[in-house]
């Protein structure tokens, strides 16, 4: 099966029969073991560039060229994209996703990008283009993630989730060590989580939920194992932790028929990510496209609904090149991140 295959077959509880198991399995073949001998010094801070939702329309694309110079100008280690390539009226056609796949490859530094809802789970609408939703993320697949590596001209190294057979199809979800820290990528969309309220089996929702679960909780492990002291979580959607989710219980079918109460596409996503950030011994920063400029918080609480402290949000400005986000990571540091605004260029 090539990189763009289809979704993986099988019925979810077979997935989620087998989790157990594939998160015990911490260190995969492309990532090998420690090996004896002098470990190589470990950098004194890493600079990463947080950007999300550029360009937007053709327009833009000169002056996101120009920001990428820019950052590498200012000589940064890697370039973190969030996910939107595209307006959200703007077609999903080859045309345009191709264009987009090449700004982004021409960055003169390393670029990880991870998918946005406009870039596939609504390409659906009339306006995109009347396309069908999984079709394009395969087709995403196939054009942003052909290889174990990030974008740009100086590409490196990284680990994805379709090393795994039983998730071949997951290219997108990714990781990348960076000193004493682990970048991880998930595709978790801004529409709700791509969660369709039809009846039947919402398919592409249930293999991706349980696909995310795995490669999270494999995450914190590897980082548990190693004595990484800091997360990074890189997706496109506000999973919304202030819709009252700690308090629900377990959801049904009923759940995405209820007007009252409609189904939080996010509510598994957020479960988990209290325990595993509960139970972690560092840092855990999200960063997520925001929709009201940038700002940080700490919205995670644990079951006694006390703010987990060892957990930072960060939502990015939105579609504008005027902006950045700065992350600073000094791997030894009992806190390791420190996130700044930055102006960029144009206006």
């Amino acid at each position: 099966m090539n990189a763009s295959g289809s979704r993986p077959r099988g019925r979810p509880f077979v997935l989620a029969a087998l989790l157990p198991l594939l998160t015990a399995m911490s260190v995969s073949a492309a990532e090998p073991v420690r090996r004896a001998g002098k470990p190589a010094p470990p950098p004194a801070t890493i600079r990463i560039a947080l950007l999300s939702d550029l360009p937007q329309w053709p327009a833009a694309e000169e002056r996101v060229a120009t920001l990428l110079d820019h950052l590498a100008e200012r000589k940064l280690d890697l370039v973190v994209h969030a996910g939107g390539i595209k307006g959200d009226t703007e077609s999903c056609g080859d045309a345009v996703l191709q264009a987009r796949q090449h700004l982004l490859d021409q960055s003169p530094l390393p670029l990880l990008y991870v998918p946005g809802e406009t870039d596939w789970a609504e390409c659906h609408q009339p306006v995109n283009g009347n396309f069908d939703a999984v079709e394009r993320l395969n087709r995403l697949r196939e054009l942003f993630f052909p290889e174990d590596a990030t974008l740009g001209k100086h590409p490196r190294p990284v680990v994805r989730q379709s090393d795994q057979a039983m998730f071949r199809s997951f290219r997108e979800n990714v990781r990348l060590s960076f000193g004493n820290v682990l970048l991880v990528g998930l595709n978790l969309p801004g529409d709700n989580n791509h969660y369709r309220s039809e009846g039947g089996r919402n398919g592409e929702f249930e293999d991706r939920r349980e696909a995310n679960h795995q490669w999270l909780a494999r995450a914190f492990s590897l980082a548990q194992q190693r004595g990484m002291t800091g997360i990074v979580i890189i997706a496109h959607g506000d999973p919304q932790f202030g819709n009252g989710w700690e308090k629900r219980g377990k959801p049904t079918l009923l759940d995405g028929f209820m007007r009252r109460r409609p189904r939080d596409g996010y509510l598994e996503f957020k479960r988990q990510l209290r325990e595993l950030a509960g139970r972690y011994r560092g840092q855990v920063l999200l960063v997520h496209a925001g929709s009201n400029g940038f700002y940080t918080d700490k919205p995670l609480r644990d079951a006694a609904g006390k703010p987990i402290a060892s957990f930072m949000r960060v939502a990015l400005p939105a579609g504008t090149a005027a902006q950045w986000t700065e992350l600073i990571v000094t791997p030894q540091a009992s806190s390791p991140f420190a996130v700044v605004l930055k102006d960029g260029v144009g206006s």
